[in-house]
């Protein structure tokens, strides 16, 4: 196992390098995961795990302009598809530092925003096999539109896992609370395309238990079927 800081493309990246991994997975994530943290789930997974913070969070990772959520809030800019293609580069340099193949199987993790950016990425591009998608932001203005038009059937053989809160759906913010609603919508849809998707609902609300969340998920996407105890 060895762990690497790499800046690249205005990208702060922790990077978990197992040399016996099956998979690379990103986490584009809003803050610094713990160290400790990723190099035991790298190890119990397989995986080697690139943690991506740095991105513009309300811009970089929206798909299309739209009015601020909460309400008076500045409004979204949607730069999300000038964003996969930067990222696109930085998993290149990331790869090529580390010494990982470019034909390696890789996983594309994001919680809320970024959960959102990873669904709306992944029939557009071929840069990511999986996907994980912690409270995903599916209220986002027009999203369960561009869902219901798009076509996942290339998506078919390759996994999806999602993963909301139990009190998300009841917020003071009133745009919040279709999220439930349309977290299993999107799954139904995915599944009823071909595509293995597993959703799972948890205690709590948006910010709860964020690393057990994580490895939960990682748990579910690494492997065909793994109990898991979220107790743990």
């Amino acid at each position: 196992m060895t762990t690497h800081r790499i800046e690249t493309e205005g990208l702060h990246c922790l990077c978990c390098r197992n040399h016996t991994a099956t998979a690379t997975v990103y986490i584009l994530y809003p803050m610094d995961l713990p160290q400790d943290w990723m190099e035991k789930a790298a190890l119990r997974y397989g995986i080697s795990i690139i943690a991506v913070t740095g991105m513009d969070w309300n811009n970089d990772l929206t798909p299309w302009k739209a009015a601020g959520v909460p309400h008076g809030t500045p409004d979204f800019e949607g730069d999300a598809g000038a964003f996969i293609e930067r990222f696109s580069s930085v998993t290149a340099s990331i790869e090529a530092v580390l010494s990982i193949p470019r034909s390696t199987r890789r996983i594309l993790a994001g919680v809320s925003l970024s959960g959102l950016f990873a669904l709306w990425q992944w029939p557009q591009s071929e840069l990511f096999h999986d996907i994980i998608s912690l409270s995903g932001s599916f209220w986002y203005e027009g999203f369960m539109e561009w869902f219901a038009s798009s076509d996942f059937s290339s998506r078919k053989g390759h996994r999806a896992y999602f993963l909301l809160g139990d009190r998300e759906s009841a917020s003071r913010v009133k745009a919040f609370d279709s999220v439930g609603i349309n977290t299993a919508a999107i799954v139904a849809g995915l599944q009823a395309q071909g595509v293995e998707t597993q959703y799972d609902i948890v205690p709590g609300n948006h910010y709860d238990n964020p690393l057990q969340r994580l490895d939960r998920a990682l748990a579910s996407i690494t492997t065909p079927i793994r109990a898991y105890d979220f107790a743990s």
